[in-house]
């Protein structure tokens, strides 16, 4: 027995035949206009031609779908990233930040130690300075006193005062 093919089709049999809903397929026929070539009874037919018609609709219905969802799970994707990197962005902030205030430390740092070095060179130079004086009296007495006994007269060196 060879099956007859059918020429024309009820809401059920498109819906049984393109596997969907019997309320798709009613939203799809009242939102494309598509009007019924017979009525058996309150029974609406459809042709072969609007079947297939039909199921291209629901064929590219589903390709929109599957594409917003794609575009969904990209935009999802997209966003987690942002944030990701949004967060790298903070915390790369925040090393630059205490990296900042480091370096800012070590200039106060450097500073002091400059300072406190010209002060010791200072008391250094102060402490050397009264030695240097000390040489050159000691230096001078020396002379002076070579000075003072060749002054002596000649009675002053035999008797001996």
């Amino acid at each position: 027995m060879v099956k007859k093919e059918k020429l024309y089709y009820s809401q059920t049999e498109i819906a049984n035949e393109l596997k969907v809903s019997q309320a798709t397929i009613s939203r799809l026929l009242r939102f494309k206009d598509i009007q019924p070539v017979k009525r058996d009874g309150k029974t609406k037919k459809y042709s072969k031609e609007q079947l297939k018609h039909i199921s291209f609709l629901l064929s590219e219905k589903k390709e929109r779908i599957t594409e917003n969802t794609l575009n969904d799970k990209l935009f999802k994707e997209l966003k987690k990233e942002i944030e990701s990197l949004e967060q790298d962005k903070k915390d790369y902030q925040d090393q630059i930040n205490q990296l900042q205030e480091q370096l800012r430390m070590a200039q106060v740092n450097l500073n002091q130690s400059q300072q406190l070095q010209l002060e010791q060179s200072k008391k250094i130079k102060e402490l050397e300075a009264p030695k240097q004086d000390n040489d050159k009296d000691e230096t001078k007495e020396t002379t002076s006193g070579d000075d003072e006994t060749d002054k002596k007269s000649f009675w002053e060196r035999v008797f001996g005062n």
